[in-house]
């Protein structure tokens, strides 16, 4: 038996397939209410805008990246370089869901003008959040220069995630975790 999803819910996974398949550009509300067979006074009720919408979708994405970082990480017993590398375990079950069309942040950044203000700064504030997140971890882990490990790792995590949506291959996710298993242990 198919979950029942509310109207709100129903709204924000179809604008975020869409969003992430088809573009933010060229997905008109009317598309939205007609694949989630929502009327158009639902939307506007529970969003307001399309802008809003984006912003209710950006939110989602970045729920996913916290409950893994603040719920799931931690509650894992194994040594802090390990929790790092179960993050590319996540990310590969993310890369497996029917749900996964490339990152909500990285897909809107690169649609748009990149000098437009507000896109730019929510991605660039839940960038900020997650290397936070993933600093202290790494941090925990006993790296040196966790700062520099960080960044490497989230260009790695980066790419694995383009490379997952380029090819459709969610066994990139177990590629970048080798190489993070490499930049960590050259880390110590």
């Amino acid at each position: 038996m198919a979950e029942k999803i509310s109207v709100e819910e129903k709204i924000l996974q179809t604008a975020r397939r869409l969003f992430c398949q088809v573009g933010i550009h060229a997905t008109g509300i009317a598309r939205i209410i007609e694949e989630s067979g929502v009327s158009r006074r639902s939307l506007y009720t529970h969003y307001g805008s399309k802008e809003n919408l984006l912003k209710a979708v950006f939110e989602a994405e970045a729920n996913i990246w916290f409950r893994w970082f603040d719920c799931d990480l931690p509650q894992m017993e194994c040594s802090p370089t390990e929790r790092i590398l179960a993050l590319f375990d996540l990310m590969r079950d993310w890369f497996n869901s029917k749900n996964f069309y490339g990152c909500v942040f990285i897909n809107a950044v690169a649609e748009h003008e990149k000098s437009n203000g507000w896109i730019q700064e929510v991605a660039n504030s839940h960038r900020e959040k997650i290397t936070a997140k993933l600093q202290a971890m790494v941090a925990a882990s006993g790296a040196q220069d966790p700062e520099m490990v960080t960044e490497k790792l989230n260009l790695l995590i980066d790419g694995t995630i383009v490379t997952a949506m380029v090819t459709a291959n969610s066994e990139i996710a177990h590629i970048g975790k080798l190489a993070a298993g490499d930049i960590l242990r050259n880390a110590q």
